[in-house]
């Protein structure tokens, strides 16, 4: 009998992998599907008896008589439910999701506010498990935390989630956070972040730094008091959180714009933020900007070109034209971009049209040829809502 060779048998090893998998995932959503509508008939049941336990029978809101209301501990037992158990808590959640989803909401607010003190004790249960199933309880939490308060000891364990390796997990325990609208530990939170050896990437945490609950002020002032302690990337992303939130920090964005041994990346956010907020302090040091030439610089000279877009005056206009003659597409653009915004025609920008430079002529073509099809598709529009 001919011996199979290395790659045969490597060949042949792959395809058994292969049809393991295959059967694998027959099996499974075989399974699954067997299970749903065991679920949905849980989930049914328990979304009725929870609005008769926790509803407002009697016309009155149960919110206000508590007393009345029983025990989530009491009611889990009558149930059959664990929530400690990822199964019922998935149960629990799609329950409570379609109660939430429908006229009975008061009754699904009540429920949570009796729930509240199970929190810690389930938020330390799922510690224990594995990082999927802390993710899922981390996501349950943030769902509901608008309508309960968290204790400190709940947002330690939460920041013991956003300490895991797992990706789900961490980003699932910073959405509780921010959800929380506890400032000192959202800057808890991204400390951690800061030693992590696998990084979230800066727009995961700026956006969520921006779906913070509470008072972004305060969140916004801690955050700049620890600015120094943080790596470029926790700062960048600090950065970007309020250029999108707040235009009350002009000069500290400025000083980082100008600072020439300042990171990169810091610099163009700072850059872009005047870009947002215009202020004429910052007038000087955008038009150094776009005008240039340097092409190591390129990305300062594009920011700037951007930003200067709701600046007006000569010097504006000059350093725009300036910058359409770049050897970088990037700055031609956004120069062109930001004249267009300031209304210039074709025969205002003659200069540009007559000129030598092809790139110069071409961009502003493009973007004005840009401008005119917008104008005639408005017009088309408009035209056939009248008809």
């Amino acid at each position: 009998m001919k011996q199979m060779s290395g790659s045969e048998v490597l060949i042949y090893g792959y395809g058994a992998v292969c049809l393991c998998m295959i059967v694998f995932n027959l099996v499974y959503n075989a399974v699954q599907r067997g299970k749903e509508p065991r679920i949905e008939k849980k989930v049914e049941h328990l979304k009725t008896a929870l609005l008769q336990k926790y509803g407002a029978a009697d016309g009155t809101r149960a919110s206000e008589n508590p007393a009345a209301v029983p025990d989530t501990s009491v009611f889990f037992r009558q149930m059959h439910l664990k929530p400690e158990k990822s199964e019922d808590l998935l149960i629990l959640a799609e329950t409570l999701s379609d109660i939430f989803d429908s006229e009975h909401r008061e009754a699904g607010v009540c429920f949570i506010r009796k729930l509240q003190p199970d929190f810690l004790r389930l938020a330390k249960e799922y510690l224990k498990k594995d990082s999927m199933q802390t993710a899922y309880f981390a996501a349950f939490l943030q769902e509901y935390v608008p309508w309960t308060e968290y204790s400190d000891d709940l947002l330690e364990v939460l920041l013991e989630y956003a300490a895991k390796q797992n990706m789900y997990c961490r980003i699932n325990a910073l959405d509780a956070l921010y959800a929380s609208g506890n400032a000192p530990y959202v800057v808890k939170a991204l400390n951690i972040q800061d030693r992590m050896e696998t990084l979230l990437h800066t727009r995961v945490l700026t956006e969520g730094l921006l779906s913070f609950s509470g008072n972004h002020e305060e969140l916004m002032k801690m955050l700049l008091e620890r600015f120094g302690e943080f790596s470029v990337r926790i700062r960048l992303a600090v950065l970007n959180y309020i250029r999108f939130q707040s235009g009350e920090y002009k000069e500290f964005m400025y000083r980082i714009m100008t600072d020439e041994q300042e990171d990169r990346e810091l610099r163009l956010s700072a850059e872009r933020y005047f870009g947002r907020y215009p202020w004429e302090q910052a007038r000087d040091a955008l038009l150094a900007f776009a005008r240039d030439k340097e092409t190591l610089r390129w990305e300062y000279a594009a920011v700037a070109a951007a930003a200067l877009k709701d600046y007006r005056g000569e010097d504006v206009i000059s350093a725009l034209k300036s910058a359409l003659y770049s050897s970088n597409w990037y700055v031609r653009y956004n120069a062109a971009v930001s004249l267009e915004a300031s209304g210039f025609s074709y025969t205002e920008l003659i200069d540009v049209m007559a000129g030598k430079d092809r790139y110069a002529r071409e961009m502003m073509e493009y973007r004005l040829g840009e401008q005119r099809l917008m104008e005639n598709q408005k017009v088309s529009k408009e035209g056939r809502g009248e008809a």
